[in-house]
């Protein structure tokens, strides 16, 4: 039975460390939330009952906030647990507790497509799973840990899209959604796929016009909001 593998065994014990690590009182540790979850959380609660953000805005791209103008995308992804729990401090953690899991995961499949070893593969999720920042930045919302999640998943999804095109496409679009996650994100992303893309040029120059082409695309009109 495939499931029950060994490294599958592996695998799913270190999802659990990575889990009880990050869910471990997550409401109450740390005591109280900074402003920046207090932010991110009422505008999520403001966008669920209204549409809008604290200041009126329908569907804002970008919260004014305290003034030091947040992207919006974490409020978004923290409206089902706000609806589902009420506006608390885990609810607005929730996401990113989950978001933290998540990227111990990816992390396994990226290691593993990268360098064809499932060891290393395994010891790097576990050295995540484990990691102080990693725990720190899960247990609060942060908008960074957002942003790594969706770095994770556009450098995933090009490297298997090397092998299938088709999958290229969805490395652009969670590239160009990472702009909406966090600020350093509007420089990072893009000198990311920079790099990406002038490291494997070959390899997509093989791929045919049309999966560039559409690849680009993609990419643009996701980040034409976060651009205007």
């Amino acid at each position: 039975f495939p499931l029950m593998s060994k490294n599958n065994l592996i695998l799913i014990s270190i999802v659990g460390i990575a889990l009880f690590l990050r869910f471990w009182h997550l409401g109450s540790v740390p005591v109280s939330p900074d402003w920046d979850e207090v932010s991110l959380g009422y505008n999520a609660y403001s966008i669920l009952t209204t549409g809008k953000d604290e200041y009126g805005d329908f569907m804002p791209v970008m919260l004014k906030s305290f003034g030091d103008y947040k992207p919006a995308l974490y409020s978004y992804i923290a409206v089902p647990s706000v609806e589902l729990f009420g506006l608390s401090s885990f609810s607005v953690r929730l996401p990113s507790a989950l978001l933290g899991i998540f990227s111990v995961i990816l992390t396994f499949f990226f290691v593993k497509e990268l360098f064809k070893n499932t060891k290393l593969a395994l010891i790097s999720a576990f050295l995540l799973a484990i990691s102080p920042l990693s725990i720190q930045f899960s247990r609060t919302a942060f908008e960074a840990n957002l942003g790594v999640s969706l770095n994770l998943l556009t450098v995933l999804f090009f490297l298997k899209g090397l092998k299938k095109p088709k999958l290229l496409m969805f490395s652009a679009f969670f590239s160009g959604l990472s702009l909406y996650s966090y600020q350093s994100e509007k420089i990072f992303a893009p000198l990311f796929m920079l790099f990406l893309i002038l490291i494997y040029r070959k390899e997509l120059l093989n791929l045919g016009k049309k999966y560039l082409f559409a690849f680009i695309l993609i990419g643009f009109l996701v980040a034409t909001p976060m651009i205007f």
